[in-house]
């Protein structure tokens, strides 16, 4: 089950708990779902085992005895918990971010004192410095109109900087799944122009409108299926066999990190690390690699070595030129 569907379902047990029976049709709007979706969802919480009921002209409620078992933590989860928590602070302006530090908050409340005092002091001792992330603030508006989009079905129309295009574009989109990847969110589903499936940054869309339009998806959107073996986000391209021969400089460090799925990696005693990879297209890898300069060597594919190549002429030209 996806985290938005937990989130949603989350947020209809608290409102059938909010002591006031209420109609499928308020329900569907307060959490701005279709009505096929919320009888969806109700039929999930009745196999679970939720014990909700529907009043005949009032509506649906959950049977005031029901509560949400306690949750007794460890110091070591609480710990866990509250280090994410500062962790998050840096990407509050996020999706979802700002809600899951309140909650930890609201659970580190709920502990008892000297396991609070405990964890606090601990924190004192702790430090996460902030990642790179993206700046331009658009990101949790549009996701949360996205997510609305997914779950009922409904075509986007959408203003978007392009790239690729050079400029802004008018997208008429089918919005199928949300991914977070590479320090971003992006969106993946059908353009309906074009007749295929493409991806778009969130902090890229400059405009975007849910409309009524309803759109058919003949079968579940499989996120990994659809990436492949890219090695980020671009899918596609013919399949590589990727072999890299690194330094003793960086070998260490290349050998500590868990680059693509297909890696395997053999640290020399020397300290130069032997990598393979199976990618589907040259370019992302291509990217990644020029981020070590002189302390890589490409064995395979030829073409991968020649990209590589053409790049580094063109940045040395270019330094050059500055002279």
């Amino acid at each position: 089950m996806s985290q938005t569907r937990i989130h949603r379902l989350l947020r209809l047990i608290t409102v059938l708990q909010g002591g006031t029976s209420k109609s499928a049709a308020e329900l569907a709007e307060q959490l701005q779902v279709s009505r096929r979706t919320l009888f969806r969802d109700l039929a999930t919480l009745k196999e679970a085992g939720v014990p909700y009921y529907h009043e005949s002209a009032k509506g649906y409620r959950i049977d005031p005895s029901f509560f949400l078992p306690p949750v007794n933590l460890k110091v070591t989860e609480a710990l866990g918990l509250m280090l994410l928590a500062k962790s998050a602070t840096h990407h509050a302006d996020q999706p979802f971010y700002q809600p899951a530090i309140d909650a930890i908050h609201k659970l580190a409340c709920l502990l008892p004192p000297a396991y609070r005092d405990v964890t606090v002091d601990m924190l004192d001792n702790v430090s996460v410095a902030p990642g790179t992330r993206h700046t331009t603030g658009r990101d949790q508006s549009h996701f949360a109109n996205l997510q609305r989009a997914i779950d009922g079905r409904r075509v986007c129309r959408m203003r978007y900087h392009s790239l690729f295009d050079g400029g802004d574009i008018d997208v008429r989109l089918e919005p199928y799944h949300l991914h977070h990847s590479v320090r971003a969110w992006y969106a993946m589903g059908r353009n309906a122009e074009h007749g295929d499936v493409r991806i778009y940054k969130l902090s890229r869309i400059l405009e975007l409108e849910v409309t009524d339009e309803a759109y058919e998806l003949e079968e579940p959107f499989d996120v990994e299926a659809y990436l492949g073996n890219a090695w980020a986000l671009i899918p596609g391209g013919p399949t590589h066999a990727v072999k890299l021969e690194f330094t003793a400089k960086v070998g260490t460090n290349v050998a500590e990190v868990l680059w693509h799925k297909s890696q395997k990696h053999e640290l020399l005693d020397d300290g130069r690390c032997l990598v393979e990879f199976t990618v589907d297209g040259l370019d992302e890898i291509a990217w990644w690699l020029l981020g070590y300069g002189d302390q890589v060597r490409v064995v395979e594919p030829a073409e991968l070595r020649d990209k590589l190549c053409d790049v580094h002429r063109n940045a040395l030209g270019m330094i050059e030129g500055q002279g």
